[in-house]
């Protein structure tokens, strides 16, 4: 078997690697390391007639996953030749002799036999070695210490997940230990490189050489045998491109390609040793770790999800053609071929997206410009993230608090996986953002994010000069070298959506200008931003992603709700805040989508409701529409059409960056023909149902009419696809796009000359051969001779062993044999296969892979009108999935009025509970504003469902905001601009701020953002101080929203005072509680039953004790529990009694005072006080009984005080 492609400059000097484990013997030794699968190879390496050496034991280590240790398993590939073992008689090797714990064991003594005497070739390339890299006997015991100390082989050799891989295993050192020879024109190291062995010989007085440069750097002792003090280390030319790679791509973890394997070395190796579950091991001057090719991907998905940037390093050249080279005696050249991190990784279709469940990579860059000098000045702040796998761009620029909940609530909806940001920051915005990234570590939130800095970010001027330059060379690259242009720009730029194509090229140019124009009409913070990012993704060869101007969004438009990240957190949108997964959250509960695409739009619409009643009504109209028409043959059509397409998203995004493979492409283009086939064109409306400015009605096909405008736009978008993708699919070949086979891949092959040139050449290579075989048909006398194929080899020419004697030419070469046939080739045709067929397969390959990557770039040429098709039936799996939640639940069409803060609902429910939980859930109904008051002061027991009320007025309000159904028996509701939450007592250490301190951010926050068109939830205000100025606080908050703010508001609390501002403001705000019925026990306690009913009134009590028996406390607390709560209720009466006692004394003081009938009394306007005056002043005189009465009055009032 020939060697693969850079195996030839990568195989070691096997006494090197067991330098470890060796030391002066007094025997010779043989050890002989094979990487190949034949035995018969082996054989002839190791003995040379055909027959194993003497003195030679095989041995197969195999890992028993329950072992730690590893055990010699006898067999007959994967081999492991050595004969380093003690004598006989010495059951116990010198601790020098013995190898470390997790390398390869001894053969048993018993099987081992006398060694054959060394020829004199294997004598002086062990001594050639032996003065390079001896070790004098005090290093050699530091390098032991050192092995033992860190356990490199500790780890399993083959990785985890592909347990059944026959390459990569500990018990495969031949595979591990490619590496490229010292120097490939020595003639000591030419024998070492065939067929993947290393042979070496120890004989008496020999020291085992070292691997560990670093140890030899150091020296040993003066005068020492063997000593490498003062000698400078001579790397191999793979280790010297290893460090001028390393040194060219700082901070990036490199996987180098190596023959049969991608390795890593040095900290690379360490680092890939622990993430990945691999084996690291010395080589040479360095550490390295090794992966099977076939499972790159896997290794690379790994390690960018541990939050490693990884480059993957490629063979620039073959074997083949670096033979027929001028450098042929020279190293492979190597050069980075990828650059991934987490965010910029596009997965392939049909395999689970690296980033996080329900949310997609994201790139966020954040630049800031402070507004003042002082440290707690507020910043202005400038924002671009982007979405490499789907194309998707959000910006904004915006003046943020000294809290930064700005850009809190920016990076809670937008989740970034990588963060671009400054060298210099702020220290509230460094904190904040720190904050973020940290709470993975403990599981609070679902992403991870990768910090890279900004080496040096550009001004204004700078980054307006560099997106200028940035468009100009899109434009340039559209018409591509063949004339034709490779992308279009939209007609209209409308950066928050799609825009129109135009079909002449004066139009097409007037779009890209207009496209650059207004991406520089952004803010001056968002554009240094965009630059920061463009420079940062070229690495990537992703920079593309900004080149469709109608993919930018901005984050904060005035189209969609307010809802900041405590909002996203508290209502449990995206995920619950138990266990911090998608179970139990409102995105699980209404997420019915059957597409990826779907449910990342899902997700859009749930976090930015709607602020347009005319979207949010054709949402609803369209589900309405569904319901009505749930058996009509239009909509079965659509359903069943989602059920089996793939993320076109993602794989347009892949054709995009040309990353897509031919079985990608051709799925996407077939998924995107079957979606055009699903309708034919409605060129007109149905004549009966169609009116002045409307497209008229769409009859569906079972009596049915499709009415609803967006389900209409959706139908008939969907065929403008069909044209394109038959045109396209025609210029492929099916069965080769399935089988990857870029070679045969194209129908018209002279659109690609090169491709063709190369196939011709390959093809005279091939008749060629066939001339060959019938010359040796003649000359072996055999007509029906043909070419015999066997493993990897080709053409070979098959005679039986009786007669090869005779008729086989002695020059032909014999490649392999059985018992009885051998296998040959000529001369001229050895060299046919083994050069220029080679040369020719290879230049084919490399004319098929720049012929598909141009064929992509023609099919990215239609990207905006994919991506609108995309756009509609992300669209109507929406609609779908939203209608079949309302249908199975029995939720209602909500009514949407104009009249700001209003909303009223019977028998509402919560989604979410309602969906998880096996109780059925107790509705209730709520109404606000409409002549009634919009603030309500929320009382009740412990558990007795006053937060699950309080979101779930929330919910419903959103749900129906975003164009869903909602869980009531009716709603009616206006538009809110905002929903804002304060709930939970939670601290923030990390940031310094206790409990307190965030409740009074975030209310704080609230009060800032707040208008009479919010909905506010403050559950529980004030609980993380005293009691007084707990309730000082909460009362202070609620009068300020009933006063200013007027914002349809549920103030959930403990604090009975409150009531006082119900009082006070009787038309504005209402006292409520959750019910309960009390039930006295014998033992003095008493059961409650929650009725989780909505009731008027404050609650007379919390029932703490209550929740404290159903928590299980043990009795004896309770009972002291409740004896120290009657005491303190005691106390409490007995102050309120006495004040009352001292008021009513000060009243009656007053009254003994009048004396005479002359004198007056009346009570003042509040009741409470005594004014005296005299009768001359006007006033009629009052009797005594009048004054009796009055004095009644007054001390009544007194005692109600």
């Amino acid at each position: 078997m020939p060697p693969k492609q850079g195996e030839e400059d990568s195989q070691q000097s096997i006494s090197s690697f067991f330098s470890r484990a060796a030391v002066p013997q007094k025997r010779e030794s043989v050890l002989v390391l094979d990487s190949s699968d034949e035995d018969e190879e082996v054989r002839e390496q190791a003995g040379g007639g055909g027959k194993a050496a003497q003195g030679v034991k095989k041995v197969k280590m195999e890992h028993d996953r329950h072992d730690s240790q590893l055990q010699p398993i006898a067999s007959t590939s994967k081999i492991l030749t050595t004969a380093i073992s003690p004598p006989r008689h010495d059951p116990n090797p010198p601790s020098s002799q013995r190898l470390h714990q997790f390398a390869y064991s001894q053969p048993h003594p018993s099987t081992t036999k006398p060694l054959s005497r060394p020829s004199l070739a294997d004598q002086a390339r062990h001594d050639a070695f032996v003065k390079k890299l001896s070790l004098g006997p005090n290093l050699l015991k530091r390098r032991t210490s050192y092995l033992q100390k860190e356990h490199y082989l500790a780890a399993r050799g083959d990785d985890a997940e592909d347990e059944g891989s026959p390459r990569g295993a500990l018990g495969s050192p031949g595979e591990d230990f490619e590496e490229e020879a010292e120097s490939n024109s020595s003639p000591t190291s030419a024998p070492a490189r065939g067929r993947g062995k290393g042979k070496a010989r120890l004989t008496e007085g020999d020291e085992a050489p070292s691997r560990f440069a670093k140890f030899a750097a150091k020296g040993s002792k003066a005068g020492e045998k063997g000593s490498s003090e003062g000698k400078k280390v001579k790397y191999t030319p793979l280790e010297q491109q290893v460090l001028a790679l390393r040194k060219a791509h700082p901070g990036v973890l490199l996987v180098i390609e190596v023959g049969y394997k991608f390795r890593f070395f040095d900290e690379d190796a360490q680092v890939a040793s622990r993430i990945l579950n691999i084996a690291c091991f010395p080589s040479q001057h360095m550490l390295t770790a090794s992966i099977p090719t076939h499972r790159l991907d896997v290794h690379v998905k790994r390690l960018l999800n541990a939050g490693y940037k990884v480059g993957v390093v490629r063979q620039q050249e073959t074997a083949a053609l670096k033979k027929a080279s001028d450098n042929r005696s020279a190293p492979f050249t190597r050069a980075l071929s990828g650059l991934y991190t987490s965010a910029t990784y596009v997965d392939e279709l049909g395999v689970d997206p690296l980033a996080t469940t329900g949310s997609t990579a994201t790139i966020m860059c954040v630049v800031e410009d402070k507004l003042g000098k002082a440290p707690d000045a507020q910043v202005r702040i400038g924002m671009v993230a982007v979405v490499p796998s789907t194309g998707q761009v959000v910006y904004d620029e915006f003046e943020d608090s000294l809290m930064r909940s700005e850009l809190e609530t920016r990076m809670l909806h937008l989740q970034p996986s990588e963060l671009l940001l400054p060298k210099e920051l702020s220290s509230k915005t460094e904190s904040m953002v720190q904050h973020l990234v940290g709470q993975h570590d403990a599981g609070t939130i679902d992403f991870r994010s990768r910090i890279d800095r900004i080496a040096k970010g550009p001004s204004a001027s700078q980054a307006t000069s560099q997106i200028s330059d940035y468009f100009a060379s899109v434009k340039k690259q559209e018409k591509g070298s063949n004339g034709r242009a490779v992308r279009k720009e939209p007609s209209e730029i409308v950066l928050s959506s799609d825009g129109e194509d135009e079909a002449s090229d004066e139009a097409d140019s007037r779009a890209a200008l207009n496209g650059s124009a207004a991406i520089l009409d952004l803010p001056k913070l968002v554009l240094i931003a965009l630059a920061s990012l463009i420079a940062h993704l070229k690495p990537f060869n992703l920079e593309s992603v900004f080149s469709h101007t109608s993919s930018f969004t901005p984050f904060g438009s005035r189209a969609s709700m307010n809802l900041n990240g405590n909002t996203v957190a508290n209502l449990e949108l995206l995920r619950n805040n138990t266990d911090f997964k998608e179970h139990g959250s409102l995105i699980a509960c209404v997420d019915k989508c059957k597409t990826a695409m779907g449910k990342r739009l899902l997700r859009k619409w749930l976090t930015k409701p709607l602020l347009s009643k005319e979207l949010v009504e054709e949402r609803l109209d369209a589900i309405s529409n569904i319901h009505r028409l749930s058996a009509s043959l239009t909509l079965s059509k659509l359903r069943d059409l989602l059920k089996h397409l793939p993320d076109l998203e993602r794989g347009l995004s892949r054709i995009h960056f040309g990353r897509a493979t031919p079985n990608e492409l051709l799925r996407v283009l077939e998924a995107f023909r079957r979606i055009g086939d699903v309708f034919v064109e409605v060129d007109s409306p149905d004549e009966a149902g169609a009116e002045d400015g409307d497209d008229g009605p769409i009859r569906t096909g079972v009596g049915g009419t499709l009415r609803s405008t967006l389900l209409k736009s959706i139908v008939k978008e969907l065929p403008k696809v069909k044209h394109t993708a038959d045109e396209l699919l025609a210029e492929i070949d099916a069965k080769r796009a399935r089988d990857n086979d870029k070679e045969e891949l194209f129908a018209d092959e002279d659109k690609y000359p090169d491709l063709k040139n190369c196939k011709a050449g390959l093809a005279r290579t091939t008749d060629d051969m066939q001339d060959e075989l019938k010359s040796a048909r003649k000359l072996l006398g055999k007509p029906a001779l043909p070419f015999t194929k066997v493993a990897q080899e080709e053409y070979l020419f098959e005679v039986k062993i009786a007669e090869a004697k005779t008729i086989v030419p002695a020059d032909w070469i014999r490649i392999n044999s059985t018992k009885q046939v051998y296998r040959y080739r000529s001369p001229k045709l050895h060299k046919m296969v083994t050069e220029t067929l080679e040369q020719w397969k290879e230049k084919v390959a490399a004319a098929a892979k720049v012929a598909f990557h141009a064929f992509l770039q023609g099919v990215s040429s239609h990207y905006e009108l994919f991506r609108k098709v995309i756009a509609s039936v992300a669209t109507a799996d929406c609609l779908f999935g939203l209608a079949l939640v309302a249908l199975s639940n029995n939720w209602v069409r909500p009514i949407i009025v104009d009249e700001p803060g209003y909303i009223d609902f019977v028998d509402g429910r919560h989604p979410v509970i309602e969906d998880v939980s096996p109780e059925p859930f107790v509705p209730n109904s709520i109404k606000f504003g409409g002549g009634e008051r919009r603030q309500m002061v929320l009382t009740g027991l412990n558990m007795g469902g006053k937060s699950s009320l309080s979101r779930m007025i929330a919910l419903i309000a959103l749900l129906a905001q975003m164009g869903s159904f909602v869980p009531a028996e009716s709603c009616t509701t206006s538009l809110f601009d905002g929903i804002y939450t304060r709930m939970g007592a939670n601290d923030d250490v990390a940031r310094g701020r206790s409990t307190f301190m965030v409740e009074l951010t975030e209310t704080s926050e609230i009060l800032r953002l707040a208008t009479p068109r919010s909905l506010l939830i403050l559950d529980e205000l004030g609980r993380g101080t005293s009691t007084n100025d707990g309730q000082a606080i909460a009362a202070a908050v609620l009068e300020y929203i009933v006063r200013s703010k007027r914002s349809t508001c549920v103030f959930v609390t403990h604090y009975p005072s409150l009531a006082l501002v119900a009082q006070r403001f009787p038309e504005s705000v209402s006292a409520n509680h959750m019910a309960c019925i009390e039930t006295p026990r014998e033992d003095g306690h008493a059961d409650v039953t929650f009725l989780y009913r909505l009731a008027d009134g404050l609650a007379s009590a919390s029932h703490g004790l209550n929740v404290a028996r159903l928590a299980d406390l043990p009795q004896s607390v309770l009972d002291t529990a409740k004896a120290r709560g009657l005491e303190l209720m005691k106390a409490t009466e007995e102050r309120t009694a006495k004040r009352k006692a001292g008021r009513l004394a000060e009243i009656l003081g007053r009254v003994a005072k009048l004396a005479k009938p002359g004198e007056g009394m009346a009570i003042d306007d509040g009741g409470m006080g005594v004014m005296q005056g005299s009768a001359t002043d006007g006033t009629s005189q009052d009797s005594v009984g009048t004054r009796r009465n009055r004095l009644l009055e007054l001390c009544e009032a007194a005692l109600v005080k």
